[in-house]
């Protein structure tokens, strides 16, 4: 727990406890640049509990000043999560990811990621399929190489795709591109700087804690989808790390109701000590299947 006073204390604000649902836990493990492996607390929840809302235009009430506090708590913990991820060059991760695509939830996906910030690298292999991808800014004519190892795509075997073409957004919100803690905070930033503008929604937070590992889970919730696209935001923050390392963004389903996920990305096992090479970006790497004649 000294990681989570140090943390408040640092604030100058104090833990509040809030009447807030949530399902069982698992469990998130980082090793950061002390060498030390920290366990934090993932919200394995998958769809909204629409009770929270009596309905659509009514949000639970809560002190003003626990509201500007709970505010106060997220702008600080997402500049220092911006400020973390700048301080890392590359990192490993695995990374929880379900998205919902044209209305229809997509299957959950769990993705080894390899990535490298300068210049711009991505890694990616599915784990149950083996299906992989690469993107490195400046090579390849900007492309993604990827590979797929089950159905009549496999036959083809190597493709290069633009990162936004059909071909590569298929089961995806966001291109290759946006991949990676550094992008996932910067849609965040953007989201609450330059598209939400709604000034009347509920801010909380509280403190999930396993094994003595503190997650700070903010989550906020939105009246109707007129003044947000997403019904509620939950967002994971380790407290010693300061990352933020995990989103959960519930929609509005056609009744203009709170529904179940837009999207979730957890990054899980976050470990920026043993640090990919440089190999590791190439598609040469023989441990890779992204070898192609390049035209």
């Amino acid at each position: 727990m000294i990681g989570y006073h140090h943390l408040y204390y640092k604030l100058g604000v104090a833990l509040l406890a809030q009447t807030m649902t949530f399902s069982t836990m698992g469990v998130l493990s980082i090793k950061t640049l002390d060498g030390q492996e920290q366990v934090a607390v993932e919200d394995a929840e998958k769809e909204l509990q629409t009770a929270l809302l009596n309905s659509k235009d009514q949000i639970p009430e809560m002190a003003p000043d626990q509201q500007a506090e709970s505010m106060e708590v997220f702008l600080t913990l997402l500049h220092e999560s911006e400020a973390a991820i700048q301080s890392v060059d590359r990192y490993t991760a695995t990374l929880e990811k379900q998205v919902r695509v044209d209305g229809e939830l997509q299957d959950p996906e769990e993705i080894e990621v390899k990535v490298r910030h300068k210049p711009f690298s991505v890694y990616m292999q599915w784990k149950g399929d083996g299906q992989e991808a690469l993107y490195v800014d400046g090579e390849h004519e900007n492309h993604v190489l990827a590979r797929a190892k089950t159905g009549l795509a496999a036959l083809k075997g190597v493709w290069k795709l633009e990162p936004d073409s059909k071909k590569a957004m298929e089961g995806n919100r966001y291109p290759i591109t946006e991949i990676g803690i550094q992008k996932l905070t910067e849609r965040v930033r953007k989201f609450f700087t330059d598209e939400n503008k709604c000034e009347v929604f509920t801010c909380t937070h509280e403190m999930q804690d396993l094994e003595d590992h503190p997650t700070i889970v903010v989550q906020m919730t939105f009246p109707s989808q007129e003044e947000s696209k997403y019904s509620t935001c939950k967002y994971l923050f380790d407290a010693e790390s300061k990352l933020l390392y995990g989103v959960e963004l519930c929609e509005w389903d056609y009744k203009g109701d709170p529904a179940g996920i837009a999207e979730k990305y957890i990054y899980h096992d976050f470990n920026c000590i043993d640090c990919p090479h440089d190999k590791e970006f190439d598609s040469e790497n023989p441990e890779y299947s992204l070898a192609m004649d390049e035209d």
